[in-house]
This record gives structure tokens, sequence and C-alpha cells, in this order.
């Protein structure tokens, strides 16, 4: 049975300006796309929807986040939004007191850098004034830093000496014992510890079939989320294809996973609604933890450059050219500068002497602090940024203290990139930030923070323009993942995937966009979401 649309504003997000009447769909594709008239005739006696004048987008995609980690968070004491480790502490106290004694307490979401008494971590002493008869460890909305109490270090043999070989991922107080903050795969003993609610498969498909109806709420259609077992951030294909096989699959996966796979398994096998993706690398932490490696020191902390994860460039070569040997995409983490070099390097030595026009053999993941130089580096690369807007309003407030003025005019400079013709897709880090696209395309069209700090944007040269940051989240993801001939636009021949929306972002004004919402959501034509 044929469907059309008539009636609407329709951003096939193809080029700039193209707006439509409407379209028809069959068989869960766009088989025509244009005027009213052009649609009727099509339709042929099939179903007719009026859209009301609505906006129409087409389904929009995260290229990076940890779709596992938040759907397992959702079961997880809640600490997003505290003000004050005042606050986080009375939220952990009162988790206490319905929880029986003895029982883990695992908490996620918070960020010590908005704290309103103090921009400090809580340590083990204070978590243990709160919480001192239930293993507790509680994780910042970073995924890269962990606090517990004394009951949950003791459970994982985190005493004094512990684990020379990561002693700079652990902080000790002046008496010699962890003060209960543990960075990156330090907190892996602790974390291993926790009961796991979601342990047999049904579970598991169960918290993901949840995730993706919050998905499917803000309009996201397709994902590409990413495991990364050494730091608690697993993701489970056999429960996605679980998914698929009961019909329960309502997002379209390209799956990153932080292992080589075997069998001959290349970027891309699959059906369209679930594929292996990439191998996943870690090149280095993050900025809130002064991980993220960097080729000079921080500005507020000259004592350290952060931590790379391979010390050593030709190990690092060795694994990215062993994927690409092998027809795997490779992506890499790469908060600091130097981490971004690193990986740049790698890929340079891939590639050279070989023609890589049009391929997207690699992705950096972040490339949040780059460097001029870096940026002509990386335009030569058959390389994609996936980038994450809502980093830069979250952040705002005290990055600059971490890098100073002039290198700050290479934090997130989304500008530069695009008009040097690099292709940036966006995303989240959920469960690091929300995943609702328009909050995205509000941090990069105004740069600012929710608060609208500060006024008229922060280095407000790297701005970009609202069809700019849809592209990032339709149409540059989907020719990440080489699925530019499927989807990422509405025209003929495509998936239907598309949304209709409360408000059209083109014609909304800039610090209103992360206030639009969606009205309903169709993945292949049919309707997974409606408000």
């Amino acid at each position: 049975m044929r469907t059309g649309y008539i009636n609407g504003k329709v951003h096939t997000m193809r080029k700039e300006d193209e707006v439509l009447d409407g379209f028809v769909v069959e068989n869960g594709r766009f088989i025509h796309c244009g005027s009213r008239e052009e649609v009727e005739a099509c339709t042929a006696g099939g179903d007719l929807v009026d859209l009301g004048g609505a906006c129409v987008l087409p389904g929009m995609t995260d290229a990076h986040l940890h779709l596992y980690a938040y759907a397992r968070n959702r079961l997880k004491l809640n600490l997003k939004g505290c003000g004050s480790k005042k606050e986080l502490l009375e939220r952990i106290q009162a988790k206490v007191q319905e929880t029986p004694k003895g029982e883990w307490i695992v908490g996620a979401g918070f960020d010590h850098e908005v704290f309103s008494d103090g921009h400090i971590l809580p340590n083990r002493w204070e978590l243990d004034s709160v919480c001192p008869d239930n293993p507790l460890i509680i994780t910042r909305y970073c995924l890269h830093i962990s606090c517990a109490n004394s009951l949950a270090l003791q459970a994982g043999g985190v005493g004094p000496g512990f684990a020379a070989d990561v002693e700079g991922t652990v902080e000790f107080a002046e008496n010699g014992e962890p003060n209960g903050v543990l960075r990156d795969k330090a907190a892996s003993d602790v974390l291993a510890l926790v009961p796991d609610k979601l342990a047999d498969l049904s579970g598991k498909m169960d918290a993901l079939a949840g995730a993706m109806e919050d998905l499917a709420a803000v309009g996201v259609t397709a994902v590409h989320p990413v495991c990364a077992v050494d730091y608690d951030l697993p993701e489970y294909m056999e429960a996605y294809q679980g998914l698929h096989d009961d019909g329960r699959l309502t997002c379209r996966v390209f799956l990153g996973v932080d292992s080589l796979p075997g069998c001959g398994i290349r970027t891309g096998l699959g059906d369209n609604m679930l594929k292996y993706g990439f191998y996943k690398l870690f090149m280095d932490g993050n900025m809130g933890g002064r991980t993220a490696y960097l080729s000079a020191p921080y500005a507020d902390k000259p004592d350290t450059c952060g931590i790379p994860n391979y010390e050593d460039q030709e190990i690092l070569n060795e694994k990215v050219k062993r994927a690409y040997d092998l027809g795997i995409q490779v992506g890499a983490h790469c908060i600091g500068d130097m981490g971004a070099e690193m990986f740049i390097t790698a890929c340079e030595k891939c590639v050279e002497g070989k023609r890589t026009e049009g391929k997207r053999t690699f992705r950096m993941i972040h490339g949040s602090l780059l460097r001029k130089d870096l940026l002509d580096r990386i335009e030569k690369l058959p390389m994609a940024l996936d980038v994450q807007p809502m980093f830069l309003a979250t952040d705002i407030h005290w990055c600059e203290d971490r890098f100073g003025h002039e290198r700050s005019e290479y934090l997130w400079c989304w500008r530069k990139l695009i008009d040097r013709g690099i292709l940036l897709t966006a995303s989240s880090d959920s469960p690091c930030e929300t995943f609702n696209p328009m909050y995205g395309v509000f941090a990069a069209v105004t740069r600012q923070g929710l608060d609208f700090y500060p006024e008229g944007g922060w280095f407000p040269e790297n701005k970009i323009t609202v069809y700019e940051a849809l592209r990032m989240y339709t149409w540059n993801p989907a020719y990440a993942a080489f699925e530019e001939k499927e989807r990422g636009s509405i025209e003929a021949g495509k998936l239907a995937d598309f949304v209709i929306m409360d408000r059209d972002p083109f014609h909304t004004e800039p610090q209103k966009i992360k206030d639009i919402g969606v009205q309903a959501t169709y993945l292949g034509g049919i309707e997974i979401f409606h408000r």
C-alpha cells in the first residue's frame, strides 16, 4: 500500500534550501518526492496524510554513543543536574534510605565542574559519611572518572600501593590511602564487582528496547554505538540481533567494537538494520580529568600534559594498519591535540602513496582540541570527525581555564573544519550528554551553554549554520557509514526514515532550537513514535 504525505515543509537535506511539499512511501522506501499534485497522482488511491504544514526532516543519526551504557544507566541513581556536592550527597543519602545494607549502590551523571560549593570531586570519606554500610561507586557524566566509598574500594582491593602500573589514574591522600577517585581503567576492578541486573540476554534486549524508545522520541532512527569493554562500556551484538530477529529493533545500528573481528568480517557486514561498523581505539582520556593527551601542559595544571594510551607510536601504527589491511574502518577517541596527532600519524602511514578520494577509511572520534597543522593533515586524509556539540555547551564555563585562550581557538573548531571540506558527523557520546539532536544543533549554531553563556557565543567565528548542523545528524553520518545511497536524506529510492517536528529549526530563533520537539518518528515508513 502506498501512502502519500502532503502539505508539509519537507527539508530533504539533499542540498540547502530544497524544501518540498510531500512524498510517497511504499514498502519502506520513498518512491517519489515533490509537489502536492505529484504526490497525489503517485499515491493512486492509497492513503493520503495531510501534514498540516509541519516541518519534516530525515531520520536523524547519533554517530557516537554508548547505547547499552545509557540503557543500563536508566536503572542507576541519576546524579545529572546536581548543582553542588551537597546536593549530590543528599541524593545518595536518599537512595541509601531505601536500599538494604550491604547492597551495591551505583550512580552516574554528575559533573563536579558545575558544583557551586567548589569544583572538587567527592572523596571516599565524604561518600562514607552518607553511605557507610553499602558499597558505592558513582561515575562522572564523561564516563572517565569514578568515585568510590571505602566499602567499594575494599571490595575491589584498592588500597595503598594498588596497581602500580596505573597509579597515575588513582588518587591518593597524604596518608598514602586511595582517596576514592579512580580515573579510566583504574575503576575496572571495582565496577566488575557490581551485580549485573541485566545479566541474561533477555534483560539486555529489554533494556536496549527501552533505550530505543527514548531515541525515537527525539527523532533518532540510526545510531553508531561503540563497545569499549576496558572502560566498562560494553555493547552486545547478540542483543541487537535478538531484537532484530523478534522485530523489536526500532533503530538502525552500525556497531563499533574495541577488538578486531575474526572470520574475514569487514565493515558493512549485515543488513540495513544492523551492521558491523568499525574498530575502536582510545588515544587518551578526557578534559575533565586532565587525562586528554596534550602537546603542551594544561594551563591550570602545568605539571601534566595528560596521559597517552600509546606511548609507542609504532605499536599504534601496527594496530591501525592491521585493521586497514583487513578492510575495516578505524575510529579513535582523540580528545587532546597530541592524542589526535598520534592517530593522524598512524593513518598517514596506512594511506601513504595510495588514492583516497571518496573513501571513508578513518574516523576521529571527538577531535576536541586540534591545531592548525593538524587540520592541514586531516584535510588530506579519508577521515571524518565524529563531534559532540553538547560538549561545548556543558564545558564552556571552565574549558578555557584548562587550555588558555590561544589554544581554545582550536577547541571544537567546527567552522574551521567545515571550511576545509572535512566531513563532520554529530553525536552525543550518551550517556555523557543528551542524544536529543536539537540540543546539539542549538550548541553548534549558538556556541553557548544552556544558560546562553557567553553572549554572542564562545569563539563565535566557529559557529555553523542550521543546515550544516542538521547535515551532521542526517546525510553526513550516513556517508561516514557508507550508507548515503540508502538514507540520510529524503529522496526517491531511500529508506523512508523521517521525523515530523513541531517547529521548523530553519525558522526558529537559534536560542530556542533546543526546545523544538518531535511529533512523530517513522522508520522504514512505519510510525515508531507519536506524541
